[in-house]
């Protein structure tokens, strides 16, 4: 699946099988997730970067080694792999029957423990939410209130943190509310955005520990950063702190790049292997529905991991 410039309707294209060149692998993909980054590269948020076209969509993906370019050395044919396979140029993604990827990447085997399915569903959303928690540097007992809690990353941060034995707060639509109790919230908060600030600051006074905004725009974070209390931390996953550093009250402010690193990613293999964590698959779709399901990750209103099956 890709678009044929940057802003342009996604739509299923037959490419020729790339050819793996040194250091890279090429990937038989069998599932990819999706996430509401791949969007943005649609629409031109790496414009600067060298990209191709028509340019394949998709950054999460899983599957089988189908041959291994010169000097390639962590992995052979047949191997099981997943992990980000983002790299320049831009458009050979994971939203294909044959991917490319360099072996330097954010990519390492896929445990005997999950499926290639539910490994696709990890890589972005997890690092991330590993990222961000190392960021936040929880202790017991510190309240966490998570902004955009029911999509990818908040479903592995929340049960991430609560393992931490932190108190987490989600804000999320009530539809959700029972599935993000389970995974590990201590309580949930309507995500109506009509007063959001306020009921933060009603339930908490003296204000959260720490807040991790997965959605918002700078005025909003700004806003919800305002809750949280004197010496606190507020982190934003969409460069919301604008500008980062000290806010209001002390309370800092930092914008999360999370690095992809085969380190990162075998760290959270161990957490859903050693069940500390679950997969959070809500659903799968074919190439097909794909589209659409990029429509619903992209307008936010995704719950869990979508992930393609090829």
């Amino acid at each position: 699946m890709a678009v044929d410039r940057f802003g342009g309707e996604p739509r299923v294209v037959d490419l020729p099988v790339p050819v793996a060149g040194a250091g890279e692998v090429l990937v038989r993909v069998a599932a990819a997730g999706i996430n509401p980054y791949d969007a943005k590269v649609g629409d031109g948020i790496l414009e600067g970067r060298p990209h191709v076209f028509p340019l394949v969509l998709g950054v999460d993906g899983a599957g089988t080694v189908e041959a291994c370019g010169p000097g390639v050395t962590r992995f052979v044919r047949g191997d099981p792999i997943f992990g980000q396979f983002l790299h320049d140029p831009v458009g050979g993604g994971t939203y294909a029957e044959y991917a490319l990827v360099p072996e330097r990447l954010g990519v390492t085997k896929v445990p005997r423990e999950l499926s290639l399915v539910e490994a696709a569903a990890l890589p972005t959303s997890g690092m991330t939410a590993l990222a961000a928690l190392d960021a936040l540097d929880l202790r017991p007992g510190d309240s966490l209130a998570i902004v955009g809690a029911s999509g990818g990353i908040g479903s592995i941060a929340i049960p991430l943190a609560a393992g931490r034995r932190a108190s987490v707060v989600a804000f999320a639509r009530p539809a959700s509310a029972a599935r993000l109790r389970a995974l590990g919230a201590a309580e949930t908060i309507d995500s109506a955005p009509d007063g959001l600030p306020g009921r933060l600051r009603q339930r908490f006074p003296r204000g959260v520990d720490a807040l991790l905004d997965l959605m918002s725009a700078p005025p909003r974070f700004a806003e919800l950063s305002s809750s949280v209390r004197p010496g606190g931390i507020a982190a934003s996953t969409v460069f919301a702190a604008d500008p980062p550093g000290a806010g209001p009250g002390g309370v800092r402010r930092i914008n999360l790049s999370m690095q992809p690193s085969a380190a990162l990613l075998d760290r959270l293999v161990e957490e859903v292997v050693s069940r500390r964590i679950p997969v959070p698959l809500e659903r799968t779709v074919s190439l097909d529905g794909a589209v659409e399901a990029l429509r619903e990750v992209k307008s936010g209103r995704g719950v869990g991991k979508t992930v393609i099956v090829l």
